[in-house]
Formats: structure tokens, sequence, C-alpha cells
């Protein structure tokens, strides 16, 4: 983590925090000082849940998209070519 936040020029807890929440929401595993690893995807990250889940789910990724400067247009299309997947 150490390393992270030097080439990221990042607080150290700033990279501790995100390692946190991706461990947390099942993203990786963390093994002490042996390291983080990639968790295994579930088959459907979905499963499970309700329509106001997804909704929320959604709601969180578009604010996300758009913190990162993206645009409205720019998420809807990208939402419409994933969706073309689910056909």
């Amino acid at each position: 983590m150490r390393s992270l936040a030097e080439d990221l020029g990042i607080n150290l807890h700033t990279v501790n925090n995100a390692y946190a929440t991706l461990r947390d929401e099942g993203y990786v595993i963390m093994l002490g000082r042996r390291g983080a690893y990639v968790a295994d995807a579930p088959a459907d990250p979905t499963a499970g849940m309700d329509e106001a889940a997804l909704e929320a789910a959604l709601a969180k990724l578009a604010t996300e998209f758009k913190a990162s400067g993206g645009t409205r247009e720019a998420f809807l299309a990208a939402a419409g070519r994933a969706a073309q997947d689910l056909d």
C-alpha cells in the first residue's frame, strides 16, 4: 500500500480506505503481508437484488461517472451499449 500511495502521490490512508472498500464490497481478498488479490467475480453480481436496489446501484454508478468528468450523454451511451449485452 505504501508503494501505491507513493506512486500515485496520495496519502497512505486514502489507499488503505480504498482497499478496505474493495474488500468490503467483495472485489478484493486481503491476505495481510502476503498482499491483496482480486476476488473471483460472481456469475451475476445483481442476483437477488430487487428493482429498488438495482436503481440505487445505477444511481451510484451515474454519480461516480459524473464525478469523473463524464457527461449525461456519454453515460447513457455507455449504458445503452452495456444493455445490448442483455439480449
